[in-house]
């Protein structure tokens, strides 16, 4: 009876976690080191959807398989953008930093690139001259088009900034022309055709209105959209599943610590008494334990599978 008393005392002597506090801070921290403004007093939801829009829009500086479209190496000898295009693929190429050239909304919760979230294209001002109110370069009619994944980047062609161009499929029929190798995963041969066929204003404004169609039709070939698509709300369907993915965990972790034991704690090298957990968010999110700084798990992992 006294052991269980002590225990009970113990137990309730732990300070409370609160992991919702926890990531709150650090994506107010992360955001304003990075440049863009989370609005504080929000729930964690919508904080973690406007958090995860602008760091999606954000390209990872990393070296990564670099290729242009053979038809646009042709072009570009006699391109007036040139020196500007060779700028920016060196870049690449040197693992360097791509996100001057890109919009300035970029760094905005409420701006929805519908190119990136449907089909992994970014796309860069053809600008060396930096905008003096940003840290951008000047935002120009010419652009120059990129398919971006974890490994490669695709130079695809250049266009100028007109209605209809971010939802031309041509940028997509390069890819199924010359580099079929990386969206063969998204080919779909089980269906053969979509309707309605949209031409590329229509696909525009129906991404502007907050919907997506969910696959595109190239050459006779279906392939699912690479980017997944949109909610209603404009939000990326990868970031809307993300955001909900990392509270039900951080709520998992919550519950499974406050049924931790002397014996857990012991077990992963912690004082029961002196326990203090925290969420932190370096590369990805992770579980600490705050006075000795062990790191304990890594999201999604949790401490013990049901």
């Amino acid at each position: 009876m006294i052991l269980l008393e002590g225990y009970k005392r113990i137990k309730n002597d732990m300070k409370k976690n609160d992991f919702e506090a926890d990531l709150k801070n650090e994506i107010l921290i992360i955001s304003k080191k990075m440049g863009f403004k989370i609005v504080e007093n929000q729930d964690l939801n919508k904080m973690l959807l406007d958090y995860l829009t602008v760091r999606t829009k954000i390209i990872e500086q990393k070296h990564r398989n670099v290729f242009v479209n053979p038809d646009f190496l042709i072009e570009l000898k006699n391109h007036p953008k040139k020196k500007e295009i060779e700028t920016i693929i060196k870049y690449a190429a040197d693992g360097k930093g791509l996100n001057v050239f890109q919009s300035r909304r970029v760094f905005q919760t409420n701006f929805h690139d519908h190119l990136q979230q449907e089909w992994n294209i970014y796309h860069f001002h053809l600008s060396l001259m930096r905008d003096h109110k940003s840290i951008f370069v000047k935002q120009v009619n010419s652009l120059l088009f990129a398919y971006i994944d974890k490994f490669n980047i695709v130079f695809l062609g250049s266009e100028t900034h007109k209605n209809g161009i971010f939802g031309d499929v041509k940028w997509i029929e390069v890819l199924h022309d010359h580099f079929p190798q990386l969206i063969n995963v998204y080919r779909d041969n089980t269906i053969t055709d979509l309707y309605p066929n949209l031409n590329s204003i229509d696909r525009q404004t129906v991404w502007n209105k907050g919907l997506t169609v969910g696959m595109t039709k190239i050459k006779g070939v279906v392939y699912h959209n690479p980017g997944i698509g949109q909610m209603t709300s404009g939000h990326s369907f990868k970031i809307s599943k993300t955001a909900n993915e990392i509270l039900r965990w951080i709520y998992k972790l919550d519950e499974q610590i406050g049924n931790i034991t002397p014996v857990n704690c012991e077990q992963i090298g912690i004082l029961y008494e002196h326990a203090e957990f925290k969420i932190i968010m370096d590369k990805t999110l992770e579980l600490i334990e705050k006075s000795t700084g062990l790191h304990l798990l890594e999201f999604p992992e949790v401490f013990e599978e049901e």
